[in-house]
């Protein structure tokens, strides 16, 4: 459940599987009620870390990137080189004054990602 779902999909009110996350779920799923500190023993047991969250938006569209980065980039950067100009990068998520610094539990080696619209992005610009 950890692994393949997000609490969000699971109806539970959290973007990442933070402790109280999986607290919640193991409460809905069991009726159990476990400590924090046990539910931190079993995600480090489970090879689970803290990891600082990706940010991917709904609206990407992977292969007109592709294609971009293939196509349109190059010109762009054949145009720079002449102007002798520099070429600064923003990420796909948008410039944001928010600062999202919640960590997530996911399996080692496997970084943890939160989606959002590209609208709320731009609306908090």
């Amino acid at each position: 459940m950890l692994v393949d779902k997000a609490p969000n999909q699971l109806k539970l009110p959290f973007a990442l599987w933070t402790r109280d996350a999986v607290r919640l779920a193991i409460k809905k799923k069991s009726g159990i009620e476990l400590p924090l500190r046990t539910i931190t023993d079993y995600l480090k047991r489970w090879g689970f870390t803290p990891q600082k969250p990706a940010k991917r938006v709904y609206e990407q569209a992977p292969k007109k990137l592709k294609q971009w980065l293939e196509k349109g980039y190059p010109e762009i950067a054949s145009r720079a080189k002449k102007e002798k100009a520099e070429i600064h990068w923003g990420d796909e998520t948008g410039v944001n004054n928010e600062a999202y610094n919640a960590r997530g539990f996911a399996p080692k080696g496997q970084t943890p990602i939160v989606c959002s619209s590209m609208r709320q992005e731009a609306a908090s610009i």
